[in-house]
């Protein structure tokens, strides 16, 4: 092997395991005792491993409710925001019409708002119409996605215009066009942005602490902060209940990493 290829492998490899420390540290953690958490010097492995953590912390908090209502609004937010910002980056990528650039234009532009800025007004405007501590509220503000509408329009100029423009002459409507041939051959983009939107939704959380106040409503990460504050001095089962929540989003990653890396570069295709 050549030498960069050996410094390239060593490079990546001292990364991957600084990168992969923290997450080995919440696990061991949470099967550890009280007494060896706070041990000094630390150990890398539990000497005594114990389920005590995870069975005081299913005992303790509705972790099935918090999981059942992360799990639906994850699964609703990521479908309804993956459909509709499809069909607007479908219409921007092989429509033209009068100031679609610049239609376009501003809604990327508003990627560079931070949440934080309009996070209040947003409140307001869901209280007014009684959404607040709601899972209405806490979908619709996520219906459109400007990231998933460009990564969407990207992929289209892959897609050739002469399969849509026979689609047509053979009697197709535009709505019929979208779903039984563009969604179909875009399936690479859909399962990526699928999954990113899965992700980032199931770790939402300022949103849901902001809106949600009833406890029968709380989302896992939401659930996981109360129930850290409540009990923050006892790290084994702090670092039990992160365990658990990041079950679902490594399933999902460990699974489809490989469409991930295949839709994200036919993404960069064109354009």
């Amino acid at each position: 092997m050549k030498a960069r290829h050996i410094a390239s492998y060593l490079l990546l490899g001292l990364g991957s395991i600084m990168m992969l420390m923290p997450f080995h540290w919440m696990v061991v953690t949470s099967f550890k005792v009280p007494s060896e958490v706070i041990s000094y010097p630390p150990t890398w492995f539990p000497r005594t491993p114990t389920l005590t953590n995870y069975v005081r912390m299913f005992n303790e908090l509705p972790v099935g409710v918090y999981y059942r209502n992360s799990l639906f609004v994850s699964l609703i937010k990521t479908g309804v925001m993956v459909f509709t910002s499809a069909l607007m980056g479908y219409i921007f990528g092989k429509f033209d019409f009068r100031g679609r650039d610049l239609i376009f234009s501003g809604i990327i532009s508003t990627m560079i708002i931070p949440f934080q800025v309009y996070m209040i007004s947003l409140y307001l405007m869901m209280v007014s119409l009684n959404w607040d501590n709601s899972y209405t509220g806490l979908i619709v503000p996520y219906i459109f996605s400007a990231y998933a509408m460009f990564l969407f329009r990207q992929f289209m100029y892959t897609l050739p215009t002469s399969l849509i423009e026979a689609a047509k002459i053979d009697g197709c409507g535009e709505f019929a066009i979208f779903c039984k041939i563009v969604l179909p051959l875009s399936k690479s983009v859909l399962v990526t942005l699928i999954i990113f939107y899965f992700m980032w939704m199931w770790n939402d959380f300022l949103w849901p602490l902001v809106l949600l106040n009833s406890q029968d409503k709380l989302t896992l990460p939401v659930g996981l902060a109360v129930f850290s504050s409540e009990f923050g001095t006892n790290y084994g089962m702090v670092m039990a209940g992160a365990s658990i929540s990041v079950v679902p989003v490594l399933i999902v990653f460990l699974v489809f990493q490989r469409r991930i890396i295949e839709g994200v570069s036919l993404t960069g295709l064109k354009g």
